[in-house]
């Protein structure tokens, strides 16, 4: 059975996994992405990671290379265009040239939240779905579509930004450069920042009593802590930023109507307080689309989807199953 290497470029981590062609990581690892030291030197110690899990389990030598990062990307020649949540934002780097060099395989580069979105569609919580829609929750909001059985990649592999549909176009500054996105509302840095905006106010919650007054240990999951809990304050918080991402996924949900929502990464608890705000919006919102036949469905590889997915896109790809965006 062939194996592929997956490598997974986040703004804090850079996990790698050898995955074998049904799935299954057989090896792992990862390594602080450091991002201020430069591109250079993090690239330089991908390679340096990968090489080594690579000797480590000689005896499941890899096919191919698959690489996911974090934002826009030149798919056709494996080059970072614009990576927001990297120092830098990393414009024009060739990334897959200087690992399949010195790893002597091909490598092909993904979107991140692509990579997920392949990896649940494969293996994952949305194995043999038609259609669907996939969203990743951290520091951004990242998502995927998939429409007849496929991975939608659209014009150069941009296809599937869900987080950075406007609901309100006189809201919060998003990255993107736009205001209103669902990422400046239901994104982690947006619940933090409202969370620790209620405490500075002044406002009665536990929150204060969890991070011990200091505002840097606030984090989504305290919200969501003290959300269940039956703070008031945390709730609100959850509530407001579940109304808004809920509407960006009615909008998505009327314009394809897929059997399942997908919803992964690390902000999104699944089933509890901030997952219940959001789905109740979303299907709140939906009146052009049998809402009852969609099903809201948790990721089942969690943190490991995107290496998955990168390994699994290094399948697709040498064996012509897919091409790259252009």
């Amino acid at each position: 059975m062939s194996h592929y290497l997956g490598i997974d470029l986040g703004g804090t981590t850079i996990k790698f996994a050898i995955v074998r062609e049904d799935g299954e990581i057989v090896a792992n690892d990862r390594i602080m992405t450091d991002g201020e030291d430069g591109h250079g030197n993090v690239i330089a110690r991908m390679i340096e990671t990968a090489k080594n899990l690579t000797v480590a389990n000689a005896d499941t030598p890899v096919e191919a290379i698959g690489v996911a990062v974090p934002g826009v990307i030149d798919m056709v020649n494996g080059i970072s265009i614009f990576l927001p949540n990297l120092p830098g934002d990393w414009p024009n780097v060739p990334v897959t040239e200087p690992i399949s060099r010195a790893l002597n395989k091909p490598a092909w580069l993904i979107n991140d939240v692509r990579a997920f979105t392949l990896a649940e569609l494969t293996f994952g919580a949305a194995r043999g779905v038609n259609t669907g829609i996939f969203y990743a929750v951290g520091t951004g909001i990242g998502g995927g579509v998939v429409a007849h059985g496929k991975l939608n990649l659209g014009v150069g592999g941009a296809g599937g930004e869900l987080g950075h549909m406007i609901v309100n176009a006189n809201g919060p500054e998003c990255g993107c450069g736009n205001r209103g996105c669902i990422e400046a509302y239901a994104a982690g840095p947006a619940i933090i920042g409202e969370a620790n905006r209620r405490i500075v106010m002044g406002e009665t919650t536990t929150l204060r009593d969890k991070i011990g007054d200091d505002l840097n240990k606030m984090v989504p999951e305290l919200v969501e802590e003290a959300a269940e809990e039956g703070d008031k304050e945390a709730q609100e918080v959850l509530e407001y930023a579940g109304f808004h991402f809920g509407l960006g996924i009615a909008g998505a949900i009327s314009a394809l109507a897929p059997e399942v929502v997908v919803l992964g990464g690390g902000v999104v608890k699944p089933h509890g307080f901030f997952w219940k705000q959001i789905e109740q919006s979303a299907r709140s919102h939906c009146h052009v689309t049998e809402i009852d036949r969609v099903q809201f469905r948790p990721s089942h590889f969690s943190y490991e989807a995107g290496v998955v997915g990168a390994a699994l896109w290094s399948r697709e790809v040498e064996s012509g199953r897919v091409v790259p965006a252009r």
